[in-house]
């Protein structure tokens, strides 16, 4: 048993030292300050708690004639040579003069690293199921459980939360298990060791399992390791972080981008409302000119009639002229305003239709995820009825599961303790008064033989002479040891039959004490048995029928009953986005026509500021001529009524053309405003998807470990103070206590012996012996 230990101890501590022994020392040149190394050792109990450490300092001196080291210490120890050093303030220093050594070690006792160690470390365990002692657990048969809790310690030094790496190991001799199982664990069989090896990231928690079966149970402990992580491969850490820092200002550029277009959006709304209620006022407009028109052409007639007697008139004529020269320059603004104003509507028109085309890609994509929704009905429905059969059985079982535990409390009230087992005796006497009395008896008849001649034994017989003077028993007390005698003399295994009764007598205050403890252990566990059976009955009772169970059950059913409704309304959705495409469609047509009827408009305008110059200079000649024009007022009529008869032929046209055009764009632009709606919609998906990059990032900075705040670069802190210069390396090298059956008496003394020898590096170095000679025994034996 001692060297499997010695086998396993070594096998897992070896590759906790090589850890700490791989740290690069520092190089010497020229007058440099002093480079340290800083390793803690501890010693831990079986449950995590610290039972003794050290801090354990390699200094190398650079030719320094003086060190100074700062942290609260127990007690110093110089391991190097017999210098004392000077304590004040929480600095330490050592006067190492001209001849000082190149490298200097000191060893001190403080507790202060383990509080700062970044997790705290707990250890449980369990035989069979239930929680167990471990100094109960050495060499018992059974399933044994040793948990490890390892939580993060949030009042860790920031370094050490964000690079330390955790590492938990031991091992166990596959010839004295018979199964071993750590889930998550790096398991090995390194010769005919099963070496079990965990993990735990910077920030991380984490419950680790390790279940050993064994007909003799023995755990070597485990072996912790926290080192910083400083591999060349950790430096695409730092590289991920920084990236990760570059997109996240891209995202957030882009995020404050679509911020001002939804706000833009927002805005449109408003305007284009407006817009579409100035084109109703356009259309009013142009249906009063339009109810008008026939009364300027029954004024139209009559003017051309009276024309032939302008002769006689052409003063009031003149008048006329003026008037109407007015009225057409009044009539050219009011087109040219109307054009501007319609003309303007071009851009938005092309804003509208491109949000129409998105609005229809956005329904696309819609009814593909309306299409894989509805193809889950079938199966959720299946999973739903299952689930009702599923709750019905388990309340059925929840009521069987009680009247069993209701019949196990039962049992446990009639448990009584055990009787224990009487001594041997021998007419009330014990075995030892039985043994000194013959010895008396024997020791009485030598004397008998030595004083009575054998010639008169006939008359004086042993009993008699032990009545006599010389002897002087009473009667009762010769006639006892008389008959004790003549047993002795008969049986003669009379002795060896004492052995064995003394034997048996042993044997019997074994067994007695095993049954007190049973004893105990039955009156210890009763009550809480009982207790625990209580709370599993009211347990049932909550997820029985009346519970738990019966509450779900009614759900499954009501989600069935929900399955069945969505299946009746399967397609609805898809139909509602077919007839939502379709309208696009229309409103794409819509805004194309708006644009023809605009540029028709435009053109319209050109021509009527084409001509109205010329217009213009016509009345004003025919105006400045009146009394010369007699002549030309013919002609003039002749182009009144040719003008009177285009405008007849154009004006339906002209005046449905500008009906339909104002009524369309007007109700084009109102349906615009509701996609324009949709933008609040646009800003929750926006802001899902924040939250999902946010949570992904908070997840491995603090969140479920500090995966992304680990720097390889870092520089490490002292494990005593944060005065000291930043050590070259740092390590943390713990133990917990072992469970064994405990050895001989003269093995346990030389354990003590060398356990209480010397300082720690002397501990420590006879470790590394031990190690040693137990690695190379893995093999020799393996």
């Amino acid at each position: 048993m001692k060297t499997t230990h010695q086998r396993i101890g070594a096998l897992v501590l070896a590759a906790a030292v090589s850890a700490a022994l791989l740290c690069p020392p520092a190089l010497a040149s020229g007058a440099l300050s002093p480079v340290c190394d800083e390793s803690y050792y501890a010693t831990l109990d079986y449950y995590g708690g610290l039972i003794n450490s050290s801090v354990v300092k390699s200094y190398q001196t650079n030719g320094n004639t003086e060190l100074t080291d700062y942290g609260t210490y127990d007690e110093i120890i110089n391991l190097t040579d017999d210098r004392a050093p000077t304590t004040q303030d929480g600095a330490v220093t050592f006067e190492l003069g001209e001849d000082g050594p190149e490298h200097f070690y000191f060893e001190g006792k403080t507790e202060q690293p383990f509080r700062d160690l970044p997790w705290t470390l707990t250890l449980s365990y369990k035989l069979n199921g239930a929680p167990a002692l471990a100094e109960d657990l050495a060499g018992k048969t059974g399933l044994v459980e040793i948990d490890l809790d390892v939580l993060p310690n949030p009042a860790a030094p920031a370094y050490s939360r964000n690079n330390l790496v955790l590492t938990a190991a031991t091992a166990f001799n596959a010839d004295d298990i018979l199964s071993l199982e750590a889930p998550g664990a790096e398991v090995q069989l390194i010769g005919n060791l099963r070496t079990v090896l965990f993990m735990v990231m910077p920030g991380e928690e984490q419950h680790f399992a390790i279940r050993v079966g064994s007909n003799d149970f023995s755990f070597p402990g485990m072996v912790l390791l926290a080192v910083p992580a400083t591999l060349g491969q950790l430096d695409q850490i730092a590289d991920l972080r920084e990236a990760k820092e570059k997109v996240e200002d891209s995202y957030d550029a882009i995020n404050d981008s679509l911020d001002v277009i939804l706000d833009t959006l927002d805005g449109m709304s408003g305007s284009l409302n407006t817009t579409a209620n100035g084109l109703d006022r356009l259309n009013d407009a142009r249906r009063t000119i339009s109810g008008g028109k026939d009364h300027v052409y029954q004024n139209a007639d009559a003017a051309l009639a009276d024309l032939d007697t302008l002769s006689d008139a052409l003063e009031p004529a003149a008048g006329h002229l003026a008037s109407a020269s007015q009225a057409l320059t009044e009539t050219t603004q009011t087109l040219t305003d109307l054009t501007e104003n319609a003309v303007a509507l071009k851009p938005e028109l092309e804003s509208t239709r491109k949000i129409i085309q998105q609005i229809q890609l956005d329904t696309s994509s819609l009814r593909e995820l309306i299409d894989s929704v509805e193809s889950y009905n079938k199966s959720a429905s299946v999973i739903a009825s299952n689930l009702e059969d599923d709750f019905y059985y388990m309340s059925d079982q929840m009521d069987d599961l009680q009247s069993s535990l209701s019949a196990l409390e039962n049992t446990l009230s009639r448990i009584s303790g055990m009787s224990t087992v009487d001594e041997i005796t021998i007419e009330g006497m014990s075995i030892y008064e039985l043994r000194e009395s013959a010895a008396a008896t024997a020791n009485a008849h030598q004397l008998y033989l030595q004083n009575v001649p054998e010639a008169m034994r006939d008359q004086v017989t042993f009993q008699v002479f032990l009545t006599s003077p010389a002897v002087g028993l009473d009667a009762a007390t010769a006639a006892q040891m008389n008959v004790l005698w003549n047993q002795m003399e008969s049986d003669p295994d009379f002795w060896d039959k004492l052995d064995q009764a003394d034997t048996v007598n042993e044997v019997i205050d074994g067994v007695n004490g095993k049954i007190s403890e049973v004893n105990r252990l039955l009156k210890g566990i009763a009550k809480p048995t009982s207790q625990v059976v209580g709370d599993l009955q009211n347990l049932c009772y909550w997820l029985g029928e009346d519970g738990l169970s019966g509450d779900l059950e009614e759900l499954s059913k009501l989600a069935a009953s929900l399955l069945k409704d969505g299946k009746a309304h399967e397609g609805a959705a898809s139909s509602l986005l077919n007839s939502l495409d379709e309208l696009g469609d229309l409103a794409g047509r819509v805004t194309k026509n708006a644009d023809t009827a605009l540029d028709l408009l435009q053109s319209l305008d050109g021509t009527l500021n084409t001509y109205e110059p010329q217009a213009q200079q016509a009345l004003s000649d025919a105006q400045a001529l009146t009394d010369a024009a007699t002549s030309g007022l013919r002609n003039s009529t002749a182009f009144l009524r040719s003008a009177e008869s285009l405008l007849k032929d154009s004006g339906g046209d002209l005046d449905e053309g500008t009906r339909q055009a104002l009524s369309g764009l007007a109700d084009a632009l109102r349906r615009s405003t509701t996609g324009l709606s949709q933008t609040d919609t646009i800003r929750a998906a926006k802001a899902t998807i924040t939250s999902l990059i946010e949570d992904e990032w908070n997840s491995h900075t603090g969140g479920d470990n500090n995966l992304l705040l680990m720097d390889a670069d870092a520089a490490p802190i002292s494990l005593t103070s944060s005065k000291n210069a930043s050590p070259n390396s740092i390590q943390f090298i713990m133990r917990t206590q072992e469970i064994k059956v405990p050895e001989t008496a003269s093995e346990d003394a030389t354990s003590v012996d060398t356990a209480s020898q010397g300082t720690v590096w002397s501990r420590i170095a006879a470790m590394f012996r031990d190690f040693w000679h137990m690695l190379t025994g893995v093999f020799r034996r393996g």
